[in-house]
């Protein structure tokens, strides 16, 4: 679309934008200010994509197939790991049935290079095999619900986007009652194939596997796309909008969990593999400067915890309101078990009679890969945080970005946090003066701002050695208002830089492992109480990383 817009904007203006150039802000601020003072919708309107093509070809479909075979042509496309996963998940039948809105032919580039097969789209020119295809089982079944760009059965335009092709739209009802459907990268914009996924709603059986749809962070998705699940979960389907940071990290995360995967599928997805190599270090440094890095050596992890059994299957959403109700009491994760850490009789109200079993359980070697095992790191740095902050003035606050420990604002003042404020230069929480939030649909009441002071926890495994990271910050409440805090935060932290950075850390380590020698290690237990499955401890070191030059 930005594309379309720059081509019609260089024509009027008579100027010579190029593609790079529109990836700069400001020069897109300025072609929408001049398309919109014409007439054309503002962008993410639902009716710019059409708009763009109507304005540009009319209705010569000869010249729109003409400009996209231009440029989705094969030598223009580039396959990101997130083409390769999924097409290695076609190839080992985890994806069945895709169904794109795009013209390219990036699938098939995809499962060529990295599976070494072909695959045959269906499109509105040969659409009624596909819900033939379905019904026997022909996996894997690829659909082109807007044709294919190199015949003439391409759909851009608003009469085209208003009608679906009937049979192509017969075999996406179809899975949507046999499969479930996870939707990746597409807008919801056009109402046509909306009202596909809303049909299949109406069936006997719903998308029984789930219907996820993924928007990027801090991204709302269209009205349209949160009524549909709505009414999904109405329906008692499981419907959900799943945040992701990009399509790449979203299919690499979820290929790094499945299991039984061949050795030749995990090699052309990667791309590069891992060697072995022995090259001579350095001698030790022991001249000036001593680079001071954030970690802090992790001497031991927990590999105990409790397996918890069921009645039925726990989702994370179960997961997390216990934790709620255990108010601090309990941490839980989950993979093909549900592991948890805390006391028993906790845990057991927490769940209450859906829960069958409190076991002893193992993490086994799960501990030594965090990254293929996302669902620990998390959960040791939980742990982790619950441990430090006991009996400090801080609270923790962990989420899928992690875990983050935050001076409490509603404590009593407190003596140990002096090294803290007087590092920083004086309070160490208070309240944005003179703002408040903006109001948007979700929070519609304006609330005043507050911030304290934080550190981020991250696990890190950095070359076979245990690592927590510390990375000083601060908070902002309500945080889903930071953004609104920007102007506070740059005069907060602006000037945090070397000397002063290495005083804050400083300032955190000794709050949170406070000793009179460094070096020394600590043992954290998570929660009072006897050592056992149920409490974790972990062994910390208080000293820092850090390198010095070579030479004398």
């Amino acid at each position: 679309m930005w594309d379309l817009k720059r081509r019609h904007y260089n024509l009027k203006e008579n100027r010579q934008i190029s593609p790079n150039d529109v990836q700069n802000i400001a020069i897109q601020d300025s072609i929408s200010s001049y398309m919109e003072a014409n007439g054309f919708p503002p962008p993410g309107d639902p009716k710019e994509y059409s708009a763009c093509f109507e304005l540009i070809f009319g209705a010569d479909y000869d010249r729109q197939s003409k400009y996209l075979r231009a440029i989705l042509a094969d030598k223009n496309i580039s396959l990101s790991v997130g083409h390769r996963a999924l097409a290695a998940m076609i190839a080992g039948g985890q994806a069945r049935v895709v169904f794109t809105t795009n013209f390219d032919t990036v699938v098939e580039k995809s499962l060529a290079a990295v599976a070494g097969k072909d695959i045959v789209p269906f499109h509105i020119e040969g659409s009624y095999a596909a819900n033939a295809a379905l019904n026997n089982d022909e996996f894997p079944i690829y659909v082109k619900l807007h044709g294919d760009f190199r015949y003439q059965s391409i759909k851009n335009l608003a009469p085209d986007l208003l009608t679906q092709d009937k049979e192509l739209g017969k075999c996406l009802v179809s899975a949507g009652n046999r499969l479930g459907l996870v939707v990746a990268g597409y807008s919801g914009r056009d109402e046509s194939v909306m009202a596909i996924i809303d049909e299949a709603l109406t069936g006997p059986n719903p998308f029984p596997h789930g219907l996820f749809w993924t928007t990027m962070k801090g991204r709302r998705p269209f009205k349209a796309v949160e009524d549909l699940i709505a009414k999904a979960k109405a329906l008692k389907v499981k419907a959900e909008v799943v945040e992701i940071e990009t399509f790449d990290s979203l299919m690499s995360r979820i290929w790094r969990q499945l299991p039984d995967r061949s050795p030749e599928l995990v090699a052309a997805v990667n791309k590069t593999k891992t060697i072995t190599v022995s090259l001579p270090l350095p001698p030790v440094g022991k001249a000036s400067p001593i680079l001071r890095l954030n970690g802090l050596p992790v001497g031991a992890l927990p590999t105990d915890c409790f397996e918890l059994r069921f009645r039925k299957d726990q989702e994370w959403t179960q997961l997390r309101e216990a934790e709620g109700r255990a108010k601090g009491s309990m941490i839980c994760t989950k993979e093909s078990a549900i592991w948890a850490w805390g006391h028993e009789s906790a845990i057991q109200s927490a769940f209450g009679s859906e829960l069958i079993e409190i076991a002893p359980g193992t993490l086994g070697e799960r501990a030594n890969d965090l990254a293929s095992n996302l669902y620990l790191k998390g959960f040791f740095e939980q742990g982790l945080g619950k441990g430090l902050l006991r009996g400090r003035p801080l609270v923790l606050r962990s989420g899928r970005s992690g875990s983050t420990l935050i001076v409490d604002r509603h404590a009593p003042k407190n003596s140990v946090l002096d090294g803290l404020s007087a590092t920083v230069g004086g309070p160490v929480h208070g309240h944005v003066s003179g703002m408040k939030t903006k109001p948007t649909p979700e929070h519609p009441i304006p609330e005043p701002l507050y911030w304290a002071e934080c550190v981020h926890l991250d696990l890190q495994q950095i070359e076979g050695q245990n690592r927590l990271l510390l990375k000083p910050d601060v908070w902002i409440w309500p945080k889903w208002a930071r953004r609104d805090a920007i102007e506070f935060l740059d005069r907060r932290c602006g000037g945090r830089f070397n000397p002063k950075a290495d005083n804050i850390l400083s300032a955190w380590i000794t709050l949170l492992l406070p000793g009179e020698r460094r070096g020394t290690d600590h043992r954290i237990m998570t929660f009072d109480g006897a050592a056992g499955p149920g409490n974790p401890t972990f062994v910390l070191n208080d000293r820092t990383a850090f390198s010095r030059k070579l030479g004398s």
